[in-house]
């Protein structure tokens, strides 16, 4: 990891980002301010880690360029994925509010990544100040629930086709018939708890089948009903 030494353009570059940031969009231009001027810039190259399981949860972060995968180790040896975060997104913010204060997954970047650093104390002192950024904390935990319990629902009762046309359906419906996945299909492969050369099948049979259309990333919708049919 780098620090990048804070400058007047850095914290501009803070502020305007926070600004945007439906988290913190519309709070008093006082404690927008404070907390800009508190972030701590930091690069990541490919693998490294921004902190393990079980470290001393202290700090959350905005992701600003790059990708952090947050990932368990298992028994087996075998790290699963549990997260992609993508550039503009916030890792580890509902982490600040648990009771034991440790990290229940590891993170590491994917590429160089670049992210702003906050502590654990100016989180609570911002939300004691602006009960507006508690509730929406509280709203991103909900929609985090709700995405946990449809990830085990399609581990647990969906076989491998089900699996991957409930991801590409959810990632259509959010970016429309056009499409680039966020995730490679080897990436997608361990999402899915399935075999990368699975995934490559999966994708030949929906292709030989009119449902989609492209290769690697870039895929394109072609029938929106076959495509809820075979969900089930």
């Amino acid at each position: 990891m780098t620090i990048i030494k804070s400058s007047e353009k850095l914290l501009q570059q803070a502020g305007s980002l926070l600004r945007d940031l439906p988290l913190t969009a519309g709070i008093a231009a006082g404690n927008l301010q404070t907390l800009a001027g508190a972030a701590v810039l930091c690069r990541y190259e490919d693998g490294e880690c921004l902190f393990h399981q079980h470290d001393h949860a202290g700090y959350w972060y905005l992701v600003i360029s790059g990708r952090v995968d947050t990932f368990l180790d298992g028994a087996d040896g075998e790290q699963r994925v549990v997260q992609h975060i993508p550039g503009g997104q916030l890792l580890a913010i509902i982490v600040m509010f648990m009771p034991h204060q440790h990290y229940p997954v590891s993170a590491r970047a994917h590429g160089t990544t670049l992210v702003y650093r906050f502590s654990r104390q100016q989180l609570h002192r911002l939300c004691e100040a602006e009960p507006v950024v508690t509730r929406r904390i509280l709203e991103l935990a909900g929609r985090a629930l709700c995405q946990r319990i449809e990830d085990v629902e399609n581990l647990s009762s969906r076989n491998a086709t089900q699996r991957l046309t409930a991801y590409l359906l959810r990632q259509f419906r959010s970016m429309g018939k056009q499409i680039r996945l966020p995730l490679s299909q080897k990436d997608l492969a361990v999402k899915l708890g399935v075999r990368p050369e699975t995934i490559s099948r999966l994708f030949r049979e929906l292709q030989s089948e009119g449902v989609i259309r492209g290769g690697r990333r870039q895929w394109e919708l072609l029938n929106a009903e076959r495509l809820e049919q075979m969900l089930g």
